[in-house]
């Protein structure tokens, strides 16, 4: 499965060797072949990796989904880990919210007393719209964390779970898929692919796939201390998720992406 212009694999392949990118070449109008970019760039660096046929990366990369995918008997465990996970951290907003609304509670009461300052001539105007903006700048960053707070979990929860989900049905879906889709499929999941002598030798993974396929004895507690990270794409939010919502054999009846 080629684009002969702009092969699927192209951003997600580098050498193992010096590092740059593989490219795409056609030779001849049939032969498909992969190469490293330190032979032809501007800036060679005298990398003498040579070229591999695209079917044989194709396949390898195939074969790599099918090596990373999660077992679905995990799938049971994992969610009840997180279910316990979010019940924890929900307990930890409920105080977080308390605080910043005794905080903006506290923000009112400067500002009445602020004014009452004035309006008793202990304040001048400067200083009161000093003080003013402060409180302003204080209560716009305690709403912004209160609006913040229930929605990080909500995304997190609904990441990690769209996460899981891909993870025990990634080789299917990969193997189904067009070259657009098995391009974002490989975007979303790896950060880079390395290739010595024809093969892979090295795997890096975006989060959460990190630590889904970090090892075969998964640990959902260094999963759970992951915070902070951002989404790891819209498209998996969604697309991803839809073409989870069917079967291995609605997969394959569906028209390419």
């Amino acid at each position: 499965m080629s684009v002969h212009n702009n092969h699927y694999l192209k951003g997600t392949l580098f050498c193992g060797v010096c590092g740059r990118g593989l490219s795409f070449q056609l030779a001849k109008g049939r032969y498909e072949y992969l190469y490293c970019l330190g032979q032809k760039n501007r800036n060679p660096t005298g990398c003498q990796e040579p070229y591999m046929p695209a079917g044989d990366l194709e396949a390898q990369v195939e074969q790599l989904y099918q090596r990373i995918q999660l077992p679905k008997s995990w799938l049971k465990r994992l969610r009840e880990e997180l279910e316990a996970e979010i019940t924890a951290r929900q307990r930890r907003n409920a105080a977080e919210r308390e605080f910043l609304t005794r905080k903006l509670a506290k923000a009112d009461t400067e500002r009445r007393k602020l004014l009452d300052a004035y309006y008793a001539n202990a304040i001048d105007v400067t200083t009161l719209k000093a003080e003013q903006t402060r409180i302003a700048t204080d209560v716009r960053a305690a709403e912004e964390r209160l609006a913040a707070v229930d929605a990080h979990l909500a995304e997190w929860q609904e990441i990690l779970e769209t996460a899981m989900r891909f993870a025990t049905n990634c080789a299917t879906a990969y193997a189904r898929a067009s070259a657009p889709t098995r391009r974002r499929f490989n975007q979303t999941v790896f950060t880079r692919i390395e290739v010595r002598d024809g093969k892979v030798a090295a795997v890096g993974y975006y989060p959460p796939f990190d630590l889904l396929f970090s090892s075969s004895e998964f640990e959902y507690g260094d999963l759970v201390e992951l915070t902070g990270f951002e989404p790891v794409t819209y498209w998996l939010q969604t697309s991803c998720s839809d073409q989870l919502s069917y079967s291995p054999a609605e997969i394959g009846r569906r028209p390419p992406a």
